[in-house]
């Protein structure tokens, strides 16, 4: 073949290389054809910049070189790269490169290795290179690796971004400090989160109140808070000045740049203190934590990655209720558009007709019954009683201490008082003044000190305050559905922590068509399994015409 008409294809792995390089492999190639007699099509020069050569579907350059070969009546039957890394550092890849142009009659040339795919040992030469190359690859990665521990290991940040912290720089590499602007945001989110908020109602909370956010990635216009990021941080023990390094691996996808992550095992972990950075109190953390805990083993997988609270956020029984025939749960099946009442039924009898239970019950109808019940049955006098009592033993065994050092402080005041007096006494006898006046001023600071921490009459304070307590508390049960619509995702994570189900069945008595309820009721509530439970089934019965039978 005389004179043939040349392609050029070149790469760099990374934005910390030059991007002269490019430029760089093009004229070592087009040095090549002119050496050959060969010419070189400039519209047939394709490069792709700081793209790794561990990938191969994903590269502009490299994708548009392969259209143009594939191409009928192509202008090029030579293509001229640097070295065969060029074109991949994955062998396999490689190889199947080379067959690909091969078999379209494009012949390969790296002119830095002097191999050519039209000899007959060019496929020894190119397996060999590539298994090079593709051992180069994991050499490289082993070394980074351990680059990055030795800095971890040395109190060095050895990541990216990382919200509530500022990256300093110092002689030795990147410190992590903390940034209080971004802390405070932080914390808001973790008691949001312990009070019962959903990822999705966290984000909405914080975008509403435009609170600064992790910077958006490359590629996005404007940065925002969204679930995903939420839910990565109420896991970040960094938190509580807990670095844990090395969890994680990430493996490519083969042929793309897209990133798997891969749990390493716990041994494998480094875990550092580094109290330093602590942002959250621990009792914060342990709540959220258990939360989050109790949420997955309860519901499992189900909802795709939204927490209890997401699902169904704007209907308080949702989740709650289920179907006595099939066991689905209840949800809207009638009545959410503008203007009408939402009604709760069996979704597997409205949609599919695989229920029987075809009974549709309103939904303000249902809580009014259901939370009348439980606040009637449940909740009586005498267990508000028994709450408040205990609430009261609790407060007094851990406020037992103050009250005996406010007992010490009242005496110390009286006799600060007392000897205060006698001195002011000796001053207006006559007495020189100023040798008094340094025992005045210490005994008054004294006296306020005291007085700052007198913060209630006498140690019975506790007991007076009980009562108040009794009383808010009947008040603001007495309309129980009220309170808890005043906040519904907050109420439903309250409702979850004493209630797993509601188990509602369908009964027809004459011509009389309702659900009796029956379920059990927590009522100390918690996260964890270690609570104690009425084991005694709650039956209501609810009468589909709106009356009790």
């Amino acid at each position: 073949m005389s004179n043939p008409w040349c392609a050029v294809y070149a790469r760099y792995s990374t934005d910390k290389q030059s991007p002269l390089s490019i430029e760089d492999q093009v004229r070592k190639c087009c040095e090549h054809a002119a050496s050959q007699g060969w010419q070189i099509l400039p519209e047939h020069i394709y490069s792709d910049g700081a793209m790794s050569g561990s990938s191969s579907e994903d590269r502009p350059g490299l994708c548009a070189l392969v259209d143009a070969v594939s191409m009928p009546g192509r202008t090029f039957d030579v293509l001229l790269v640097d070295d065969t890394s060029r074109l991949s550092r994955h062998q396999a890849t490689a190889m199947q490169l080379f067959e690909r142009f091969n078999f379209a009659g494009v012949r390969v040339v790296a002119v830095g290795q002097g191999i050519d795919s039209s000899s007959e040992q060019a496929d020894v030469l190119i397996a060999v290179h590539g298994l090079i190359d593709n051992q180069y690859v994991k050499e490289l990665a082993k070394k980074t690796h351990r680059g990055l521990e030795g800095k971890v290991l040395r109190g060095l940040h050895a990541g990216g971004r990382c919200f509530g912290y500022r990256s300093v720089p110092s002689t030795d590499g990147v410190r992590l400090e903390v940034s209080e602007a971004e802390a405070a945001t932080v914390r808001r989110i973790f008691e949001m989160s312990a009070n019962g908020y959903s990822l999705k109602a966290i984000a909405k909370a914080l975008n509403a109140e435009r609170l600064p956010s992790p910077r958006a990635r490359s590629g996005r216009r404007r940065a925002s808070w969204c679930p995903s990021a939420i839910r990565e941080m109420l896991r970040r023990e960094l938190y509580i000045g807990r670095m844990v390094w090395n969890r994680a691996k990430f493996i490519k996808k083969p042929g793309s740049r897209k990133r798997i992550r891969r749990e390493r095992p716990q041994s494998e972990w480094r875990v550092m203190e580094r109290p330093e950075l602590r942002i959250l109190a621990d009792e914060l953390w342990r709540t959220v934590q258990d939360r989050l805990a109790w949420t997955g083993e309860t519901y499992g997988r189900r909802g795709k990655g939204r927490d209890l609270i997401g699902r169904g956020v704007h209907h308080l029984l949702t989740g709650f209720i289920k179907c006595g025939a099939c066991g689905h749960n209840l949800t809207i099946v009638s009545g959410s558009r503008k203007g009408g009442r939402p009604k709760y039924g069996c979704p597997q009898n409205s949609e599919r007709g695989a229920c029987s239970n075809d009974l549709r019950e309103r939904e303000d109808w249902l809580e009014q019954r259901l939370l009348a019940d439980l606040q009637s049955e449940v909740l009586r006098p005498e267990v508000i009683d028994f709450a408040v009592e205990e609430f009261g033993v609790q407060l007094k065994a851990r406020f037992s201490g103050l009250s005996s050092k406010l007992d010490t402080d009242r005496e110390r005041k009286a006799s600060l008082e007392l000897e205060l007096d006698r001195l002011w006494r000796l001053a207006a006898q006559g007495c020189a003044f100023d040798s008094l006046k340094s025992q005045i001023a210490q005994r008054e600071r004294e006296l306020r000190e005291i007085t700052s921490r007198l913060l209630s009459d006498g140690p019975g304070s506790v007991e007076t305050h009980l009562d108040e307590i009794r009383r808010f508390v009947d008040k603001s049960l007495t309309d129980i559905r009220a309170l808890l619509h005043r906040d519904i995702p907050a109420a439903r994570a309250e409702l979850a922590k004493h209630v797993k189900e509601i188990r509602m069945s369908p009964q027809q008595v004459g011509g009389a068509r309702f659900y009796v309820a029956e379920g059990e009721w927590n009522l100390l509530g918690g996260y964890t399994s270690s609570f104690l439970t009425d084991p005694r089934p709650r039956m209501t019965e609810i009468d589909g015409c709106g009356g009790w039978i």
